[in-house]
């Protein structure tokens, strides 16, 4: 009986890790989009002006995650209104230059904003975000892909999704970003 107790706890620990680390599992929407309501505030957001914000976790030097999708993020920026999105790809490894991230960023899109963050700044908002980081070495990241979308309202942000399915499904996410803009403009 002991045996089946334990066997029995192992399964359960196993699925829910899963669960824990594939969010798309419980997710209701096929493209990876988990709707969220929560209010947030970052330091690097408090000029922002736009009424919608992207958000994407990575490092410099991060190839399998990061490059694919900062480039699914250019393709989707192409798609939507330029004046009410902007697009942050925040450097989750603080062992690079400070411009560094800023550099990175504008690759992909000139527009696009690079944020580089202490490792306290890295914790807090890790903590906000609940964002899995997993430090391999000093150069290099252990992290999930996932897109945060924030809402924008009078300088104050509201995670309305976040999409965990990679590769990004673009039709959905700009569908959901022009939805937001347009939330916005009849308020």
């Amino acid at each position: 009986m002991k045996t089946f107790f334990g066997y029995a706890l192992i399964v359960f620990s196993l699925l829910f890790m899963i669960i824990i680390a594939f969010p798309q599992f419980y997710s209701l929407n096929t493209s990876g989009r988990i709707d969220k309501n929560l209010s947030l505030e970052f330091d690097f957001l408090k000029d922002e002006k736009a009424s919608v914000v992207l958000l994407f976790f990575g490092y410099v030097g991060c190839g399998d995650i990061c490059v694919p999708a900062m480039n699914e993020l250019s393709s989707i920026y192409k798609q939507v209104d330029k004046n009410k999105v902007n697009v942050y790809f925040i450097n989750i490894l603080n062992t690079t230059n400070k411009d560094t991230p800023h550099i990175y960023a504008k690759e992909f899109h000139v527009d696009f904003k690079g944020i580089y963050l202490n490792s306290t700044g890295i914790e807090k908002v890790a903590r906000k975000l609940n964002l899995a980081l997993v430090k391999v070495n000093d150069k290099e990241m252990g992290h999930t892909g996932h897109l945060f979308v924030l809402n924008s309202n009078n300088k104050k942000h509201t995670l309305q999704y976040i999409y965990t399915t990679r590769p990004f499904d673009e039709n959905s996410i700009v569908r959901d970003i022009n939805k937001l803009i347009q939330e916005g403009n009849e308020t």
